[in-house]
């Protein structure tokens, strides 16, 4: 009895050690399994991680949907087990390309059949493709081996949408039964439903970015135009229709640009040259339907450096090159300005010294007179000339100083109108100021006397007969005294009013008897403009005189 209590105690011994061992090793391999559990579920989420971290490395090449497929499929080997990987990629042409990776070998029946399974889910998804697609087929990968006796045991189909619209298909395809479970198609539908709100948020942005650009590239006047590596034109902007003269309404190709420019750069040549380079290449004053451009060729890199076509810059320089033109005859007038009274003072000096060598002659003589005179005329006349370019200098630098006071406007004139007497009845004309009265102005005296001795002095010089008038009045509306000098003389063309107060014009219509360089005028806006002012020039015509009049502030 005694033994057999000892045996019921050693048994029930035995069976909770047994027990508590049995509970030991549950909750190891309960723990064991919740690792491989966090294992496989860490290994998960590093792989989306590694999917989408490089298609933002790559999304830059390209936004084409087979480069987003390709990506997420290429790296599936890293978690899932299959024999193949395929995707279906739908576009807008007729053509649907089916592209299958073979990860270990199968048959031709495999592959038939995995293209059926997503056939469809194809027509489940969007009702299925049209007759009149075509497959384009592209199978790579491990060598098909007819001989194997396998087939598509399980699958898993995941669509592709990129906002909104169906890209394609992905499909993962093993000779095993039951692989695919839940959880693995969850992870794969979740990386490729992250990968694609990534591009579609991408493309949202660059759709934004690529308005502002293409806005900013219309309202360009430089010509702009994009074009590929295949000499496709990808882009142009208005002022490329504008400047080649192209026809206006009408899709324009590159045949077009390079007609338009035949026989004066042979653009595809440049083009080349540009590529080959990998560097700019300009064309320097191509004229063309009376403009001048400059034209250069940039190559266009993507991030990663390589060469995707080029830009094409036209310039239009026809301003530029007016200008140019214009300072060069202000030049050379200004030289033939300086020289005569230089030639003068040279002559006069030399027959001063001629005379004064002589010991019988007297600085009395009118020889003697006559030269200093001369040489006085012509030196008050370079002076005028240098402080008319120094006003001009000051004007354009911001430096035009006044000395502001209260003066009567009507008081000036009349010492101006009192100085041009003489040289007015030289020529019988007769020389008149009309006035109201006194009117008081904040102004800078001499300079505003200067403004009206050079109108009255070109009214004068350009008119032969009749007589030149000076009125001054007062404009109640927009509260401004105005000063106007009319005369009968030459007049002015309607081309020339639009630019008789630019610099280095000098008017064709003026009487080429008489001198002058233009700057008069040009300084009169200076300073009539130095004082809130306005100055303008009104003409019939040539031959029918004119008025030069400015406006000047009355407080």
């Amino acid at each position: 009895m005694t033994v057999l209590i000892l045996l019921l105690v050693d048994f029930a011994l035995l069976s909770i050690v047994l027990a508590f061992y049995l509970r030991r090793m549950y909750k190891e391999r309960q723990a064991l399994m919740g690792k491989a559990d966090k294992s496989y579920e860490l290994q998960q989420q590093m792989y989306q991680v590694e999917v989408l971290q490089e298609i933002n490395e790559r999304i830059g090449y390209s936004l084409e949907g087979n480069k987003v497929i390709e990506i997420i499929t290429n790296s599936l080997g890293n978690l899932l087990e299959y024999e193949t990987v395929s995707f279906m990629l739908y576009n807008k042409t007729e053509t649907v390309v089916f592209k299958c990776h073979v990860h270990q070998s199968v048959n031709h029946r495999f592959i038939s059949q995995v293209k059926e399974h997503m056939l469809r889910a194809t027509e489940t998804v969007c009702g299925g493709l049209d007759s009149n697609i075509k497959l384009d087929e592209r199978i790579g990968g491990a060598l098909l081996q007819d001989h194997l006796d396998i087939d598509v045991k399980s699958y898993v189909n995941i669509p592709v949408v990129i906002g909104n619209e169906l890209l394609g298909l992905i499909n993962l395809s093993s000779s095993k039964p039951d692989l695919f479970d839940h959880n693995q198609a969850s992870v794969l539908f979740n990386i490729t439903n992250q990968a694609a709100v990534a591009v579609g948020q991408l493309q949202t942005m660059l759709e934004s970015e690529k308005g502002k650009l293409t806005g900013i590239i219309a309202a360009m006047t430089d010509g702009v135009l994009m074009v590929d590596l295949e000499n496709k034109l990808e882009i142009y902007n208005p002022a490329v229709v504008d400047l080649l003269s192209l026809p206006v309404g009408r899709t324009i190709t590159m045949f077009d640009i390079l007609d338009s420019l035949a026989g004066k750069v042979d653009l595809r040549t440049k083009i080349e040259q540009a590529l080959a380079k990998g560097a700019p290449v300009e064309v320097k004053e191509v004229l063309l339907h009376d403009k001048a451009m400059e034209i250069t060729i940039t190559p266009v890199r993507d991030h990663a450096g390589s060469q995707r076509g080029v830009a094409v810059i036209l310039h239009d320089v026809t301003s530029e090159k007016s200008l140019e033109k214009l300072r060069q005859e202000f030049t050379a007038m200004m030289v033939h300005e300086l020289r005569a009274p230089l030639t003068a003072v040279r002559w006069s000096a030399e027959s001063l010294l001629k005379h004064l060598s002589d010991a019988k002659a007297q600085l009395e003589s009118a020889s003697v007179k006559d030269s200093v005179s001369n040489i006085d005329i012509a030196a008050t006349n370079m002076l005028e000339l240098v402080n008319d370019l120094l006003d001009v200098a000051k004007i354009e630098a911001g430096k035009f100083d006044l000395n502001i006071q209260e003066y009567d406007l009507s008081e000036i004139i009349s010492e101006e109108v009192n100085t041009f007497k003489a040289q007015a009845e030289s020529k019988h004309l007769s020389l008149n100021f009309i006035t109201p009265g006194p009117i008081k102005v904040k102004c800078d005296k001499v300079r505003i006397g200067q403004v009206i001795s050079n109108l009255l002095s070109n009214a004068i010089k350009y008119t032969d007969s009749g007589q030149v008038d000076i009125h001054l009045s007062v404009d109640s509306v927009t509260n401004q005294v105005v000063v106007a000098v009319k005369d009968s003389g030459l007049g002015v063309s309607r081309e020339d009013l639009a630019v008789l107060f630019s610099k280095f014009k000098q008017l064709k219509t003026f009487d080429r008897t008489q001198k002058g360089t233009g700057l008069g005028l040009v300084v009169s806006r200076g300073i009539v403009e130095a004082h809130h002012g306005r100055i303008w020039a009104e003409s019939a015509g040539e031959n029918l005189g004119s008025t030069f009049s400015f406006s000047l502030p009355l407080n």
